[in-house]
């Protein structure tokens, strides 16, 4: 199983989420990034197309969509960006 590493950005926006999110909704994000580094070849991942030297993907688990990079040669994984869609509530 790969090892997961987290780019700053992705744990500033963690800590972020933290008083948004419901424990319900972070529950969901530790689940899927578990997921991703259990098999990160996802059948449902999509690649952003930054960069085609340094190819990353997105992953959604709503509310969120997550993007990581799979280095084979260290065997890891790098979680990049960490993107949040709040519920609406209306009155």
């Amino acid at each position: 199983m790969p090892d997961p590493q987290f780019t700053p950005a992705f744990l500033r926006r963690v800590a972020e989420l933290e008083d948004v999110t419901s424990a319900a909704e972070r529950d969901v994000l530790d689940r899927a990034l578990a997921r991703i580094v259990t098999i990160p070849y996802l059948p449902e991942r999509f690649p952003t197309f930054y960069d085609p030297n340094l190819p990353t993907y997105f992953v959604r688990s709503d509310p969120f969509l997550i993007e990581f990079a799979v280095d084979e040669e260290t065997d890891t994984v790098t979680f990049i960006s960490l993107f949040y869609r709040s519920q609406i509530r209306r009155n």
